[in-house]
């Protein structure tokens, strides 16, 4: 049950996957690389045993040179490098083969996906009750559950292939040593075969349960599928478009408001207040558009080319800019300096009031 009293019915979206994704929860069984590592490495075993042998052949060669010397501490190291270092490459042949196909079991499981978000710690790992509810949790049941099947199933496995062999078994102690050899060989390889398919087919079983798992764990409310496109409607993307949206419409209004009026006052610099009055609309100047730095420099670029007079008067404009927001009337305060710039303006451009 959810929090919010209501089941999780809903199938995750493609955001919670992706949420759940760089989280590091994804659906993966450890038991498939194991099984693909295991049956990869028995597969190459012929090979790799005839490199073992050929460089144990090779190493007794080199360290027979050494039989006359003096036992001392560079003769020993001499004689162990010389017996273990012909048997290097198939050593090295069975780590390339399981990290090889760790990997590729790995990226076929999951992707390619570097999340570093499942490595930080968090204390709620070293919490008791959380450790013993994932001790005594249904994935800790499910795991020793699957184990006990695959001790029944590989027990039996090796008990068969034992009994259907059991004739050639008895007999072994009228054969020669290489015949016997090759019997006891031909049948743990057979033994190990059946071990490693049936682990592999187990393995697909337990990352099928885990995808279920996993989807079970992701799944939410229709409170939270209906949040969660309410979420996407207002993306970053969106968000962006937007407020780029309202930038352009805001500068539109503030390029017409501009034009329309009748003076521009300014700091000269730093501030700049665009006034606009019609005494038979407002019983009071206007202010139309304000603006400081970039702004005040746009609005008197605006100004130039409209041919809206401007006019320098730093505590007027300090004033203006300071009690008056865009839309408000000249407060009465003030009402004689901006007379006495509009008297000013009308009579440059040669207005009658």
């Amino acid at each position: 049950m959810a929090e919010s009293g209501q089941e999780k019915t809903e199938q995750p979206t493609d955001r919670r996957k992706r949420e759940a994704r760089r989280k590091g929860t994804v659906a993966k069984s450890m038991d498939m690389i194991s099984a693909a590592v295991f049956l990869a490495v028995l597969a190459a075993m012929p090979a790799i045993l005839q490199m073992a042998v050929r460089g144990f052949s090779t190493g007794f060669r080199n360290s027979m040179h050494y039989a006359k010397t003096a036992v001392n501490m560079p003769t020993i190291q001499a004689v162990s490098m010389a017996s273990i270092q012909p048997m290097a490459p198939a050593l090295v042949a069975v780590a390339f083969i399981a990290m090889t196909v760790g990997l590729v079991g790995n990226f076929a499981q999951v992707g390619f996906h570097l999340s570093g978000e499942a490595l930080q710690p968090k204390f709620s790992k070293l919490n008791p009750a959380n450790g013993l509810k994932r001790l005594f949790g249904k994935p800790a049941l499910f795991d020793l559950f699957k184990s006990l099947i695959k001790l029944f199933l590989f027990s039996w496995m090796v008990y068969t292939s034992i009994r259907d062999n059991y004739g050639q078994l008895a007999m072994m102690w009228n054969a020669t040593p290489l015949a016997a050899l090759t019997t006891v060989a031909g049948l743990i390889r057979t033994m190990l075969l059946r071990v490693g398919v049936l682990w592999f087919v187990l393995a697909l079983g337990d990352y099928a349960f885990q995808r279920y798992q996993v989807n079970q764990q992701l799944k939410m409310t229709k409170d939270e599928v209906r949040q969660e496109m309410k979420d996407a409607e207002t993306s970053p993307e969106l968000k962006g478009a937007r407020m780029r949206q309202a930038r352009k419409l805001t500068k539109m209004r503030m390029t017409q408001a501009v034009q329309s009026a009748d003076v521009i006052v300014t700091n000269p610099t730093h501030f700049a207040v665009a006034l606009q009055y019609n005494p038979k609309k407002s019983h009071a100047p206007i202010v139309v558009a304000k603006g400081v730095d970039h702004l005040a420099l746009k609005i008197r670029e605006i100004a130039t080319e409209a041919k809206v007079p401007i006019v320098e008067n730093r505590p007027l404009a300090r004033a203006l800019h300071k009690q008056c927001e865009i839309g408000d009337f000249v407060p009465r305060e003030l009402f004689q300096s901006v007379a006495e710039v509009l008297a000013y303006v009308y009579r440059i451009t040669k207005k009658v009031k």
